[in-house]
């Protein structure tokens, strides 16, 4: 069980988001949970830069009306140097292939988040 609170640990400290399936299945499925972070660790210290890896959480969150993760995924790519411009260049990639439901359901939030926490690391003293 301790190896499960260290896990929502770094969702929550780490990613600064404690994803819904995160709790139940500490709770319930701990081996599962931790099955997932091994896999999900294996992308975040894999070859793709983290923003890269980011981005493509966000879009892919996006993709499943999934805001609270793509809106947590783009901030952590802002925070890893990923610019907004570069956000909304994914997302109109995005709107070629899928339509502009997905930018207007949850993209525009994502990149309303992403948009507000570069602002932030721009202030002086950040």
């Amino acid at each position: 069980m301790e190896k499960s609170k260290d896990i929502l640990r770094y969702y929550r400290e780490e990613l600064k988001w404690e994803p819904p399936f995160a709790d139940i299945l500490s709770r319930y499925s701990p081996d599962a949970l931790e099955g997932y972070f091994t896999m999900r660790k294996s992308v975040q210290d894999g070859e793709l830069p983290k923003k890269t890896v980011e981005l493509i959480f966000t879009i892919l969150d996006s993709l499943d009306d999934e805001a609270s993760g793509a809106k947590a995924h783009a901030v952590a790519a802002i925070e890893a140097g990923l610019t907004v411009k570069e956000l909304v260049e994914a997302f109109n990639i995005v709107t070629i292939v899928k339509g502009i439901n997905v930018l207007c359901k949850t993209g525009i939030d994502a990149i309303k988040a992403a948009e507000e926490r570069f602002n932030e690391m721009k202030k002086p003293g950040k």
